[in-house]
């Protein structure tokens, strides 16, 4: 018993976020911990600035717009300022590094307002962007958001194809890493976790943290790492707004106003 809780302890101890692997943050929230969505953004919360964590000087990025098109994000040492945005809809964000035998890779997709594109954000994530790819399948919609408690799902590809029977961690930063097992298809879900603290009534008043997704696939002696990141808000249903308690309070008051309709109806005859 003395040596399990060692060991769980060595491992809390030595697991950190999104160590040795890139991955975007917003600027300004380095630890991940709260993203900087109400610093300087491009509407609908988004950041305007992120920071490519854990990169090397070899690293570079660019923007996939709603369109398809592309525009080069330029580093001021390890962060980028996003251009206001020319179209709404989603973008992609993609940054790549190399190393000897390596090619790390990180993904973030955007939603940012604008003129219309008018083109599904499905194009958006078929289209490859990276050797080794996380995609959400499919993203939330644009006026939703990820939460806490809910299940998502996601396809693994290499080199366009999907990627079978390979490991998939979630890392966020109040919750320990869990591992996931892509499917025959490529596909896996996970649960996001509710580990949000010290939370405020109204949605508005809890900013959202973030999410990591991370995996390897190492093809002959070339090692292939990537990461997707994503934030995710609370889950109002895990704190003021129970669904159990508001059906029980609604049907609590049905009985009432029945209740309370009979005795009128009742005083009415005898009246």
């Amino acid at each position: 018993m003395k040596k399990t809780a060692l060991m769980l302890f060595i491992a809390a101890t030595l697991w950190g976020y999104g160590d040795g692997a890139i991955y975007w943050a917003p600027h300004g929230c380095d630890d991940g911990k709260k993203t900087a969505s109400k610093h300087g953004g491009h509407g609908k919360g988004e950041s305007a600035m992120f920071t490519l964590m854990n990169t090397e000087a070899n690293a570079h990025a660019h923007l996939i717009l709603p369109d398809l098109s592309e525009q080069n994000l330029t580093f001021k040492r390890t962060t980028v300022m996003l251009p206001k945005p020319s179209m709404g809809g989603y973008y992609a964000m993609v940054a790549k590094g190399y190393d000897t035998n390596a090619t790390f890779s990180a993904m973030r997709y955007l939603s940012l307002q604008g003129r219309p594109a008018k083109v599904s954000p499905t194009k958006l994530t078929a289209l490859p962007k990276t050797d080794l790819e996380i995609i959400p399948d499919p993203l939330h919609r644009e006026h939703d958001r990820y939460s806490a408690s809910k299940s998502y799902r996601f396809l693994l590809h290499f080199q366009g194809k999907p990627l079978i029977n390979t490991a998939v961690t979630l890392e966020t930063h109040d919750t320990p890493v869990q591992t996931y097992t892509t499917d025959q298809t490529g596909a896996f879900s996970i649960t996001l976790p509710n580990d949000f603290k010290n939370v405020q009534v109204g949605r508005s008043e809890n900013k959202p943290s973030e999410f990591l997704l991370s995996t390897q696939h190492r093809d002959g002696e070339h090692l292939y790492k990537s990461t997707l990141t994503m934030p995710y808000s609370l889950n109002p249903n895990d704190f003021w707004q129970s669904q159990s308690y508001g059906a029980g309070a609604i049907f609590i008051g049905f009985l009432g106003g029945l209740v309370f309709y009979r005795r009128t109806k009742k005083g009415a005859k005898n009246g």
